[in-house]
């Protein structure tokens, strides 16, 4: 019985990270298309429906994060793109590149082993190319984000201890 419950309680906490980062990508996606400012588009996003609390803390981590580091974390996707410019990169993908930037250095920041960042870097990929797919509809766009940011993830594991930003946990 109770390894049924922690099985749902994994689940659960899975999906709501999910959702989380749904809304992250929603929110980024609004700040970029609407050109207003990021935290009255976290604010209005926060405001329209009633969240879990574990839900709007992720989205305040990450947005907080991008907010924090935006030119950092823009100069990092600008740095790994091959034969495209930043600016002609569509909304969704930047919005879904700039989440998966974010939490890539948030996690790489962390005091865990690499097998816990591991895990945690594979289930963020995993959300980030559904919501790529499901927002695009589109085989190329997925290929051309999972690139991209496999590429950085690939530097900041080498480069783990090189990369410091000012983090604010």
């Amino acid at each position: 019985m109770k390894k049924k419950k922690n099985k749902s309680l994994k689940f659960l906490r899975k999906r709501l990270l999910k959702t989380a980062r749904d809304l992250s990508m929603r929110i980024l996606f609004a700040y970029d298309f609407r050109k207003e400012d990021l935290f009255n588009v976290l604010e209005e996003f926060l405001n329209t429906k009633k969240f879990p609390q574990e839900i709007k803390e992720h989205v305040l981590k990450v947005i907080n994060f991008y907010s924090e580091n935006s030119q950092e974390v823009d100069d990092i996707i600008k740095s790994h793109l091959k034969n495209w410019r930043f600016e002609r990169i569509g909304y969704i993908e930047r919005a879904v590149l700039r989440l998966g930037v974010s939490e890539l250095l948030i996690i790489h920041s962390k005091e865990e082993s690499k097998e816990l960042k591991d895990k945690e870097i594979r289930i963020l990929f995993l959300d980030l190319l559904d919501l790529v797919e499901c927002y695009t509809n589109s085989k190329l766009s997925v290929k051309f984000v999972n690139g991209v940011l496999g590429e950085i993830n690939r530097e900041l594991q080498q480069n783990e201890d090189s990369i410091h930003i000012g983090l604010t946990q």
